[in-house]
Protein backbone atom coordinates (compact mmCIF):
# COMPACT_ATOMS: atom_id res chain seq x y z
CA UNK A 1 0.00 0.00 0.00
CA UNK A 2 1.60 3.59 -0.81
CA UNK A 3 1.54 6.20 1.83
CA UNK A 4 0.94 9.67 0.17
CA UNK A 5 2.33 12.62 1.84
CA UNK A 6 1.47 16.26 1.50
CA UNK A 7 4.18 19.08 0.42
CA UNK A 8 5.27 20.00 3.74
CA UNK A 9 6.43 15.92 4.37
CA UNK A 10 7.47 15.62 0.93
CA UNK A 11 9.45 18.53 1.38
CA UNK A 12 10.88 17.43 4.91
CA UNK A 13 11.98 13.85 3.30
CA UNK A 14 13.90 16.03 0.54
CA UNK A 15 15.36 17.88 3.00
CA UNK A 16 16.19 14.91 5.45
CA UNK A 17 18.07 13.56 2.23
CA UNK A 18 20.03 16.14 1.11
CA UNK A 19 21.27 16.83 4.87
CA UNK A 20 22.36 12.86 5.14
CA UNK A 21 24.05 13.08 1.66
CA UNK A 22 26.33 16.34 3.05
CA UNK A 23 26.86 14.38 6.07
CA UNK A 24 28.01 11.22 4.50
CA UNK A 25 30.01 13.80 1.82
CA UNK A 26 31.63 14.92 5.29
CA UNK A 27 32.58 11.26 6.09
CA UNK A 28 33.91 10.47 2.66
CA UNK A 29 35.91 13.28 2.40
CA UNK A 30 37.30 12.32 5.81
CA UNK A 31 38.63 9.13 3.97
CA UNK A 32 35.61 6.90 4.90
CA UNK A 33 35.26 5.28 1.36
CA UNK A 34 33.21 2.72 1.95
CA UNK A 35 30.09 4.71 2.37
CA UNK A 36 29.57 5.83 -1.78
CA UNK A 37 26.76 3.48 -2.11
CA UNK A 38 25.28 5.26 0.20
CA UNK A 39 25.54 7.97 -0.84
CA UNK A 40 24.66 6.62 -4.27
CA UNK A 41 21.37 5.35 -2.07
CA UNK A 42 20.25 9.06 -0.91
CA UNK A 43 20.80 10.21 -4.36
CA UNK A 44 18.74 7.64 -6.37
CA UNK A 45 15.26 8.07 -3.49
CA UNK A 46 15.55 11.42 -4.78
CA UNK A 47 14.79 10.53 -8.62
CA UNK A 48 14.12 6.93 -8.82
CA UNK A 49 11.34 5.25 -7.21
CA UNK A 50 10.34 1.69 -8.46
CA UNK A 51 6.75 2.07 -6.78
CA UNK A 52 5.47 5.60 -7.25
CA UNK A 53 7.19 8.56 -8.18
CA UNK A 54 10.29 10.16 -6.88
CA UNK A 55 10.11 12.57 -4.64
CA UNK A 56 11.35 15.47 -7.32
CA UNK A 57 8.23 14.39 -9.15
CA UNK A 58 5.89 14.10 -6.55
CA UNK A 59 7.16 17.69 -5.80
CA UNK A 60 6.79 18.76 -9.23
CA UNK A 61 10.57 19.69 -9.44
CA UNK A 62 10.94 18.66 -12.85
CA UNK A 63 11.83 22.35 -14.06
CA UNK A 64 14.55 22.68 -11.56
CA UNK A 65 18.01 23.23 -13.20
CA UNK A 66 20.50 21.47 -11.30
CA UNK A 67 24.68 22.25 -11.11
CA UNK A 68 26.66 20.48 -14.38
CA UNK A 69 30.34 20.34 -13.65
CA UNK A 70 30.67 17.42 -16.39
CA UNK A 71 32.96 18.33 -19.36
CA UNK A 72 31.40 17.41 -22.66
CA UNK A 73 32.03 14.15 -24.32
CA UNK A 74 34.47 14.27 -27.15
CA UNK A 75 32.91 11.16 -29.47
CA UNK A 76 35.75 10.93 -31.86
CA UNK A 77 38.31 10.37 -28.56
CA UNK A 78 39.53 6.98 -28.78
CA UNK A 79 40.07 6.51 -25.02
CA UNK A 80 38.11 6.53 -21.91
CA UNK A 81 35.82 9.02 -20.64
CA UNK A 82 35.33 10.51 -16.95
CA UNK A 83 33.69 13.81 -17.29
CA UNK A 84 33.11 14.89 -14.08
CA UNK A 85 36.49 14.04 -12.66
CA UNK A 86 40.64 14.88 -13.39
CA UNK A 87 42.84 12.37 -13.33
CA UNK A 88 46.13 13.79 -10.77
CA UNK A 89 49.11 12.99 -9.21
CA UNK A 90 49.63 12.69 -5.78
CA UNK A 91 52.64 11.98 -4.24
CA UNK A 92 52.56 8.55 -2.18
CA UNK A 93 49.22 7.58 -3.78
CA UNK A 94 50.24 7.46 -7.59
CA UNK A 95 47.72 8.57 -10.32
CA UNK A 96 44.07 8.56 -9.49
CA UNK A 97 40.82 10.37 -10.29
CA UNK A 98 39.62 13.12 -8.67
CA UNK A 99 35.98 15.09 -7.52
CA UNK A 100 36.36 18.81 -8.87
CA UNK A 101 35.10 19.89 -5.80
CA UNK A 102 36.20 23.05 -6.06
CA UNK A 103 35.43 23.51 -9.91
CA UNK A 104 34.67 27.04 -10.67
CA UNK A 105 32.58 26.83 -14.03
CA UNK A 106 29.04 25.60 -12.48
CA UNK A 107 26.58 25.48 -15.43
CA UNK A 108 23.33 24.67 -14.79
CA UNK A 109 21.78 21.56 -17.10
CA UNK A 110 18.14 20.71 -17.18
CA UNK A 111 17.41 17.65 -14.50
CA UNK A 112 16.02 15.70 -17.54
CA UNK A 113 19.68 16.34 -19.42
CA UNK A 114 21.63 16.10 -15.63
CA UNK A 115 20.06 12.70 -14.19
CA UNK A 116 19.32 10.71 -17.84
CA UNK A 117 21.14 12.04 -20.91
CA UNK A 118 24.15 13.79 -20.14
CA UNK A 119 27.16 11.16 -20.61
CA UNK A 120 29.24 10.96 -17.21
CA UNK A 121 31.53 7.71 -18.09
CA UNK A 122 32.16 5.85 -21.51
CA UNK A 123 33.89 2.94 -20.45
CA UNK A 124 36.70 0.82 -22.07
CA UNK A 125 34.04 -0.98 -24.24
CA UNK A 126 32.05 2.38 -25.43
CA UNK A 127 29.17 2.08 -23.28
CA UNK A 128 28.15 5.40 -22.32
CA UNK A 129 26.92 6.20 -18.43
CA UNK A 130 24.89 8.63 -17.38
CA UNK A 131 24.26 10.49 -13.33
CA UNK A 132 21.63 7.76 -13.27
CA UNK A 133 22.90 4.60 -14.47
CA UNK A 134 25.82 5.29 -12.07
CA UNK A 135 24.05 5.90 -9.29
CA UNK A 136 21.37 2.74 -9.43
CA UNK A 137 24.29 0.73 -10.25
CA UNK A 138 26.37 1.39 -7.15
CA UNK A 139 22.83 1.89 -4.95
CA UNK A 140 22.11 -1.51 -5.64
CA UNK A 141 18.50 -0.64 -7.91
CA UNK A 142 20.72 -1.87 -11.45
CA UNK A 143 22.69 -4.80 -12.59
CA UNK A 144 24.21 -3.28 -15.53
CA UNK A 145 28.33 -4.06 -15.30
CA UNK A 146 30.56 -1.00 -15.26
CA UNK A 147 33.50 -1.74 -17.10
CA UNK A 148 36.17 -0.70 -15.00
CA UNK A 149 38.72 -3.19 -16.90
CA UNK A 150 39.88 -0.35 -19.22
CA UNK A 151 40.93 2.18 -16.60
CA UNK A 152 44.63 1.27 -15.93
CA UNK A 153 47.70 3.72 -15.77
CA UNK A 154 51.15 3.07 -15.57
CA UNK A 155 53.35 4.20 -12.83
CA UNK A 156 57.31 5.58 -13.08
CA UNK A 157 57.88 1.81 -12.74
CA UNK A 158 55.76 0.55 -15.50
CA UNK A 159 53.63 -1.58 -12.86
CA UNK A 160 49.76 -0.93 -14.21
CA UNK A 161 47.20 -0.56 -11.66
CA UNK A 162 43.32 -0.07 -12.34
CA UNK A 163 42.13 3.05 -10.95
CA UNK A 164 38.42 3.06 -10.46
CA UNK A 165 36.60 6.21 -10.74
CA UNK A 166 32.94 5.66 -9.68
CA UNK A 167 33.36 6.37 -5.67
CA UNK A 168 34.72 9.96 -6.86
CA UNK A 169 32.11 9.95 -9.32
CA UNK A 170 29.57 9.46 -7.00
CA UNK A 171 31.03 12.25 -4.82
CA UNK A 172 31.21 14.63 -7.46
CA UNK A 173 27.16 14.08 -8.13
CA UNK A 174 26.70 14.84 -4.44
CA UNK A 175 28.43 17.85 -5.10
CA UNK A 176 26.55 19.07 -7.76
CA UNK A 177 23.50 18.32 -6.12
CA UNK A 178 23.70 19.77 -3.05
CA UNK A 179 25.14 23.07 -4.65
CA UNK A 180 22.21 23.49 -6.81
CA UNK A 181 19.58 22.84 -3.88
CA UNK A 182 22.14 25.39 -1.11
CA UNK A 183 19.84 28.07 0.28
CA UNK A 184 16.42 26.92 -2.63
CA UNK A 185 13.03 27.60 -1.21
CA UNK A 186 11.58 24.17 -1.99
CA UNK A 187 8.12 25.43 -1.14
CA UNK A 188 8.05 28.29 -3.28
CA UNK A 189 10.01 26.01 -5.93
CA UNK A 190 7.48 23.10 -5.65
CA UNK A 191 4.55 23.70 -8.39
CA UNK A 192 2.85 21.01 -6.21
CA UNK A 193 -0.89 22.26 -5.34
CA UNK A 194 -1.46 22.23 -0.99
CA UNK A 195 -3.94 23.38 0.15
CA UNK A 196 -3.24 24.76 3.83
CA UNK A 197 -6.57 23.77 5.73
Amino acid sequence: MKVLLNKPELILQLQNLLKDIDYLCSEYDEGNTLITNAIAEKIALIFYSEESKSIIAQLKLSHFQLFCTSETYDFKSLTNFIGLLTLKHQPGKGWGYFSKLDYPLLTKVAQENWWNSKKVIVDSSGTAYSRAKVVKVLAGISTINLDTSGWKLKDADGNLSTINPLPETVRQIAYELLGSFKGIDLGQESKLHYNRK
